[in-house]
């Protein structure tokens, strides 16, 4: 929401080199702005209101904000310190807004939108500074929290109050730790010690001053104050003015703020106050982005990893398919072998009869060297297809658990510390691969697979040898193109020998025989295995592809963010290095 806009006095800073210093502070607040605008809707909107408020304010009067617990005593302290009942009292929480006391010739009070009260007196203190008094944290009315929270980050100095009754509770605490991450300078008031005896009131600071050492790192000023005590004194005269202002000890606390508090420390606050804000926000999202990275990192790991598994797979699979070739060309060497073994027998003198009958001689060669070879094929390649769609399968499951690992293990892990459309985007796409990939998987029929994966490699030997396909099998197909060749063969030979009388020649054809059928057999091997072999490949690009596709949005995702993130990180990084540099040359 606003905040005052317009309200303060602008004032220049005293010096040529604090003023390069503001000019240094304002580039680097204006640098992490627009890295907020580079790293989009997950910049939570307080911050970024928080950032630009600052910026909006570099220049404007030192600032002091009034913070604590209701019934602490914020508004008694500040009408002790502007010497009238400026503000409500009460036990209960009575503010509701956020007021800013501004000098002014006149009593004035002016609610501006937002919840901010304006209210101008005319003391000397608010001349050279603006004090603002927020509402209690701890309330019933949790408003109240939210605006003095809201309002926190422009403070260039934080008076904490804290009540003697119940001195630096649990809540107090937890306040107090939100003040320190942004980096402000804090000084605690404990209100209304007129309550305590002097031994309990050592006590009661002595707990404050080690509690307040632990929690912040630091030991702040504290100031034992009686507010009560105090606007008393100032409304009394004589002995029992100074008389009530000694007791009340707020003369120390008003001469810290009126006279400590000189230009040079106030320029010193100013600046630091607003390069706390800025390494403050600086450090959140530098971490934010670290772990964006991080994550990203993994997600890439297991991106390649797949990758380098795809790439195991196929050479594990060629290695394989070799076995099964292997037992293929067996089984032809095992047909020449049948078929020299033939020639041997039958071309020869002693066979003239059966040469002499080419039907004859046809149903022998089919019985003794063809026998039940569409069979052996058969058997052989369907147990190739068989081994293909079961490994096709296996790799469909193992990468899909492998996704769903990889989903589970930050499924908890990171939601919360890393967050916003980032993580909702991530998690969208890797449920979307996880998904499709449990969808292939459920959906794969590995018997209607290997029947389409059989027909294509049935279908491309027939495709080259200009075969009709119809129903029958790849064996049949393999023995339809040699019997042709090798039948037609058995006929020439026989015609030749009877038609020349010359049974010399009988050596010479068996030679011419065995040969034509060993070219035979090794080009139908060929043929087998090429076509086996295509189909293999397309098999397996096709089930590789299927899974670089599903996983393809999520990829181009994770290297699109890691792209924009390194440069983020940077950019943050080198923010933060300069914000801790300018922090040792102001307090130096």
């Amino acid at each position: 929401m606003p905040f005052m806009e317009g309200l303060l006095q602008r004032r220049r800073l005293t010096t040529a080199h604090q003023d390069q210093l503001l000019a240094e502070l304002r580039g680097l607040l204006e640098k992490l702005d627009a890295a907020f605008e580079r790293f989009g809707a997950d910049v939570d909107p307080a911050d970024r209101r928080a950032l630009r408020e600052t910026i909006e304010h570099l220049e404007e009067l030192f600032l002091i904000v009034i913070a604590g617990e209701f019934n602490s005593g914020k508004s008694s302290f500040l009408n002790a310190l502007l010497g009238e009942q400026i503000l409500p009292e009460g036990v209960t929480p009575t503010t509701d807004t956020i007021t800013l006391l501004q000098y002014g010739e006149e009593v004035s009070s002016t609610l501006r939108s937002g919840g901010l009260r304006v209210t101008t007196y005319p003391a000397e203190v608010l001349r050279q500074l603006s004090i603002v008094d927020t509402p209690g944290t701890n309330a019933v009315i949790r408003h109240h929290e939210q605006l003095t929270r809201q309002f926190i980050p422009r403070a260039d100095l934080v008076l904490f109050t804290t009540s003697a009754d119940r001195p630096f509770t649990e809540s107090e605490r937890g306040f107090l730790e939100l003040i320190k991450e942004w980096g402000k300078k804090i000084v605690i008031v404990l209100n209304k010690i007129d309550i305590l005896s002097p031994e309990e009131l050592e006590q009661v600071v002595g707990f404050i001053n080690t509690n307040s050492r632990a929690l912040l790192g630091l030991t702040p000023e504290i100031f034992p104050v009686s507010a009560r005590q105090a606007m008393r004194a100032r409304q009394q005269e004589g002995e029992e003015r100074e008389r009530l202002w000694a007791a009340s000890r707020f003369g120390e606390v008003e001469h810290y703020i009126v006279n400590t508090l000189d230009e040079e420390t106030r320029v010193r606050l100013k600046l630091l106050s607003p390069l706390g804000v800025a390494q403050k926000l600086t450090g959140a999202y530098l971490g934010l982005t670290e772990n964006r990275l991080a994550t990203l990192r993994e997600d890439l790991a297991t991106l390649d990893n797949v990758e380098r598994q795809l790439g195991l797979f196929k050479d594990d699979l060629r290695h394989d398919l070799k076995y099964y070739l292997g037992e293929i060309d067996q089984i032809f060497e095992d047909l020449a072998q049948r078929g020299n073994a033939f020639f041997d027998e039958h071309i020869r003198l002693s066979q003239l009869p059966v040469l002499m009958n080419s039907e004859r001689l046809r149903a022998m060669f089919e019985q003794e060297v063809l026998g039940d070879l569409d069979q052996q094929i058969d058997q052989k390649v369907n147990t190739i297809v068989d081994w293909m769609v079961e490994k096709n399968l296996r790799l469909q499951q193992s990468v899909d658990e492998y996704i769903k690992r990889r989903a589970g293990q930050h499924s908890e892990k990171l939601i919360g510390s890393v967050g916003g459309s980032f993580e909702y985007n991530r998690r969208a796409l890797l449920d979307t691969v996880g998904r499709a990939a449990t969808e292939v998987v459920a959906s794969y029929d590995k018997q209607a697979a290997s029947a389409e994966l059989a027909d294509e490699v049935r279908s491309s030997i027939a495709a080259t040898a200009i075969t009709e396909v119809g129903a029958v099998g790849l064996g049949a197909i393999v023995v339809a193109l040699a019997h042709a060749v090798w039948l037609d063969f058995t006929g020439i030979l026989a015609a030749t020998a009877v038609a020349l009388g010359g049974f010399a020649l009988l050596p010479a054809k068996k030679r011419q025989a065995k040969k034509a059928l060993r070219e035979r057999v090794e080009a139908l091997r060929g043929q087998l295995r090429a076509s086996v072999e295509r189909q293999f490949e397309r098999e397996v690009d096709r089930s590789v592809g299927q899974i670089r596709e599903r996983n393809a949005p999520f990829t181009r995702f994770v290297r699109a963010q890691q792209g924009q993130l390194s440069e983020l990180q940077q950019n943050f990084a080198e923010i933060d290095t300069a914000l801790g540099r300018l922090r040792k040359e102001i307090e130096g």
